[in-house]
C-alpha cells in the first residue's frame, strides 16, 4: 500500500549484524538495547498529524526489525514500501551511521521518492549533511514539526513551491535553500501522542514490529507523554537543555503544553492500550498553576493509570502529597549525577544531598512505589575517587529504604557514547576542561563505522580522566554496584556473579553469559530498569498479549 510519508527509524550502526561489536554499558539505564532502537516520541505525534489531515502515513522501525531476526532483509523490506517521502530521524547522534546508510539505500531503491531527515543532530549538522550527502533531499530543522511535515507532504504530492515551509532545507538546482525558522509557540498545540492510532496503523499495514517503539515493548508495553518542549535548566551535557534548545532548535524554551491536552493523551492511553505512562518533564518545576491544571484535567477525565514521573530538582513535601491524591500509583526518578555537590553544580544541578534525601523520604511517605536515582561517569572535575564515592552514596541511599514499602534503586552509567552537540560542555569544552576527538558529522560516522566497542566510540575525555580512565572506572564501579545490590538483597549472589563475570569477559574479549536478565544490559538487571507491570485489560492490550504469544510460539518453531 502506497503512503505519503513513511517514518523510518535506523539502528545506531547499520550493519551491526555483520560486525563483531562489544557494546558494553552504553544503554544500561534505558529500555532499549545498545542499538538505540527506541524511535523519538515525535514519530507518533507526526503520524497523528498526517493522518488527521488526510494523508496515509506509517512507521518502519528498521532497528527493531533487524534486532528481531538475523534473517530480516532491510533492503527487501524497504523496496516493498512505496512512499512519496521517507522521513529518517537523526535525532541523537549515535544514529548517524544507521541514518546515513538508510538514506543512501532508500534513495537507491526509490530514486523518485524524497528522503527527509529531522531531529536535533540533523539540525545541528544540517549544512554538512546537505553538502556531503546528495541522496538526502530535505532537512526539517528544529522542533515542533507536526504542522510542517503536513505542509511538506502537501507540497511534494502537488509538486508545489517549497519556499514557504518553515525550517526546511532543500535543493534548488545546484543551490541549497534554507527557509525561515518557525517561531510560533502555538505549534505545540498540534502535538497529540495517539497510541490508539499507533495500534490501528500497525494492523492496517500488517506490520506490528515495524511500529513497535522498541524491541522489548511487546513484552511489557508502556507509553510516554511530555509536558514541555525545551527545558528550564542548563544541565551541561544535555543536548536538550535550555541553552541547546534555544540556540539551535526553537527560540523559546521551555514551551509548556496545554495540561488538558496531556490529560487527553492519558485518557486515550488508558482506554486503548491500558499501559503505564512515563511523563517526560518535571511537573514540580513547571509550577503550581500547571500542576493544578494537569491534575484537575486528569481527574475530570477519570485517568487512573500508573505514572513514572521525573524530576530535575527534588520536589517539596507538599508536592508529593498532592501528586499521590490524584495518582496514587506513581514512581519517580531523579538524576543528581554526582554525590559531590560541587561537581553536581558544574553539571547544572544546584541542590544538596540533604535536599535529595529529604525529597526521596517524602516520596516514600506519600506512597511512591519506586524511586530511581541516576549518577553519571565522565563529568568535568570528576575523578576516580568521586565515582567510588558515588557507589558508596548509592549504597547509603538504597540501604535507607530496604525496610520501607518503596523500592529504591541507584544507577551509575557513563556519559556515552557521545557528548551531545549543542550542549554547554560541547560548545564550551575548553572552559570545562573537555577535549573532543570528533567535531564533524563525518567524524562521528567514522567512529561508529570503524569502532568495535564503546571505548572506540567515546568522543571526549576530561582534564581529570582520559578515555581509558573513564572506561576503567566504569567497569570498576559496575562490579562494585553489583556487590552493593547483592549485600542489600536486591539481587541474588548468582546474579551478582554473572554480572561481574560478564564485565570481566567484556574487558578481556571473552564470551559473555547472555540470559533473560542479561540479554540487554551489562551492569543491571532488566527488572531493575522496568518500573511497572500494571496494565488495564483493553481490546488493544488483549491483541498485544495474543501477538506476544504468537510471536513467541513462532520463534520457538522457527528461530531467527
Amino acid at each position: 500500500m502506497k503512503v505519503n510519508v513513511c517514518l523510518v527509524h535506523p539502528p545506531s550502526i547499520y550493519d551491526f549484524r555483520k560486525k563483531d561489536l562489544r557494546y558494553g554499558p552504553i544503554s544500561d539505564v534505558v529500555p532499549s538495547t545498545p542499538l538505540f532502537e527506541m524511535y523519538p516520541v515525535g514519530f507518533i505525534s507526526m503520524l497523528n498529524s498526517l493522518v488527521e489531515n488526510g494523508y496515509n502515513a506509517r512507521i518502519s522501525n528498521i532497528a527493531v526489525l533487524m534486532l528481531g531476526s538475523g534473517k530480516f532483509d532491510a533492503e527487501k523490506y524497504l523496496s516493498g514500501i512505496e512512499a512519496d517521502i521517507f522521513g529518517i530521524d537523526l535525532h541523537w547522534l549515535p544514529h548517524v551511521h544507521g541514518a546515513i546508510n538508510l538514506a543512501r539505500i532508500i534513495k537507491e531503491l526509490h530514486p523518485e521518492s524524497k528522503v527527509l531527515m529531522g531531529g536535533y543532530s540533523s539540525t545541528y549538522f544540517s549544512n554538512e549533511i546537505m553538502t556531503e550527502f546528495p541522496f538526502i533531499d530535505f532537512i526539517l530543522k528544529g522542533d515542533l514539526q507536526e504542522n510542517t511535515i503536513v505542509a511538506l507532504a502537501e507540497a511534494v504530492e502537488g509538486n508545489r513551491d517549497l519556499s514557504q515551509i518553515p525550517n526546511l532545507l532543500y535543493r534548488e538546482g545546484n543551490k541549497i535553500r534554507q527557509n525561515q525558522p518557525a517561531t510560533d509557540p502555538r505549534a505545540i498545540d498540534q502535538i497529540l501522542l495517539n497510541y490508539n492510532l499507533l495500534m490501528k496503523n500497525a494492523i492496517k499495514y500488517g506490520d506490528v514490529k515495524g511500529h513497535l517503539p522498541y524491541k522489548m515493548w511487546i513484552k511489557n508495553p508502556s507509553a510516554m507523554t511530555l509536558i514541555e518542549h525545551g527545558c528550564q535548566y542548563n544541565c551541561g551535557f544535555c543536548g536538550g537543555s535550555n541553552f541547546a534548545f534555544s540556540h539551535n532548535y526553537f527560540k523559546g524554551s521551555p514551551i509548556f503544553r496545554n495540561p488538558d491536552r496531556i490529560a487527553e493523551e492519558l485518557e486515550i492511553i488508558q482506554d486503548s492500550i491500558g499501559t503505564p505512562v512515563f511523563i517526560a518533564g518535571d511537573i514540580y518545576a513547571a509550577g503550581e498553576e500547571f500542576q493544578e491544571g494537569f491534575f484537575m484535567a486528569a481527574k475530570e477525565r477519570g485517568v487512573d493509570i500508573p505514572l513514572l514521573t521525573e524530576y530535575f530538582v527534588p520536589p517539596a513535601p507538599e508536592y508529593f502529597q498532592k501528586l499521590s491524591r490524584y495518582f496514587p500509583d506513581f514512581t519517580a526518578e531523579i538524576s543528581p549525577d554526582s554525590s559531590n555537590e560541587n561537581i553536581r553544580l558544574i553539571a547544572g544541578r544546584g541542590y544538596s544531598n540533604h535536599d535529595l534525601e529529604k525529597s526521596i523520604l517524602n516520596a516514600a511517605k506519600n506512597g511512591c512505589r519506586k524511586f530511581d536515582v541516576y549518577f553519571t561517569i565522565g563529568l568535568p572535575k570528576q575523578k576516580r575517587e568521586d565515582v567510588i564515592r558515588d557507589v558508596e552514596f548509592s549504597e547509603y541511599l538504597m540501604s535507607q529504604h530496604i525496610e520501607r514499602n518503596m523500592e529504591m534503586h541507584a544507577f551509575l552509567s557513563p556519559l556515552t557514547p557521545f557528548l551531545d552537540p549543542g550542549s554547554l560542555f560541547y560548545e564550551m569544552h575548553d572552559k570545562y576542561g573537555i577535549t573532543l576527538r570528533a567535531k564533524t558529522l563525518g567524524d562521528y560516522y567514522m567512529l561508529l563505522d570503524q569502532g568495535k566497542s564503546w571505548e572506540d566510540y567515546l568522543n571526549y575525555e576530561t582534564s581529570e580522566m582520559t578515555r581509558e580512565d573513564l572506561v576503567n572506572v566504569t567497569y570498576e564501579a559496575g562490579k562494585m554496584m553489583a556487590q552493593v545490590r547483592e549485600r542489600l538483597g536486591l539481587i541474588t549472589k548468582t546474579e551478582m556473579n554473572r554480572i561481574t563475570k560478564n564485565i570481566d569477559a567484556y574487558r578481556d574479549g571473552s564470551a559473555i553469559s547472555v540470559g533473560d536478565a542479561m540479554g540487554m544490559h551489562l551492569n543491571y538487571m532488566i527488572k531493575e530498569i522496568e518500573w511497572s507491570r500494571r496494565h488495564n485489560i483493553t481490546y488493544s492490550s488483549f491483541l498485544i498479549f495474543l501477538y506476544r504469544y504468537y510471536d513467541g510460539l513462532r520463534n520457538r518453531i522457527h528461530p531467527s
